[in-house]
């Protein structure tokens, strides 16, 4: 049987690609791999995280992203929400309150689209609180 080893890449449809590739520099650190234009306006990006996650940003049309609108899209393990959401509101990003999970706590948070990113903790509610 043939095998795979994990997840390649994530592609996300956005409204903004040079919006979007700056809030996920900005907010989570990823660098920008590559970046694709047509007629000098963005259409795409390759972005890569230091943990080695891949995410590319494809330009979409409007209804698309009104679909996608408050969905979430991706989610990324946090080590501690509290400390994020101390970053987050150091930055000025709007995200949700920590919330449980069937497999861990987690706060949501909006990309300029309005999909929304979870950050997830590795813990598992206890049987009383799941």
């Amino acid at each position: 049987m043939a095998s795979w080893q994990g997840v390649h890449h994530i592609r996300l449809p956005v409204a903004n690609v040079e919006v979007t590739s700056d809030w996920f520099r900005s907010i989570f650190g990823f660098e920008t791999l590559l970046y694709e234009e047509a007629e000098e306006a963005p259409v795409g990006a390759v972005l890569r995280h230091t943990s080695g996650v891949l995410i590319g940003l494809h330009q979409v049309e409007e209804p698309v992203i009104s679909a996608l609108e408050g969905f979430n899209i991706l989610g990324l393990t946090a080590v501690d929400l509290s400390s994020w959401i101390d970053e987050l509101e150091r930055l000025g990003v709007s995200h949700g309150q920590v919330k449980t999970g069937l497999t861990g706590y987690f706060i949501e948070v909006p990309d300029p689209s309005g999909t929304v990113v979870q950050l997830h903790t590795e813990e598992q509610p206890n049987v009383e609180e799941g």
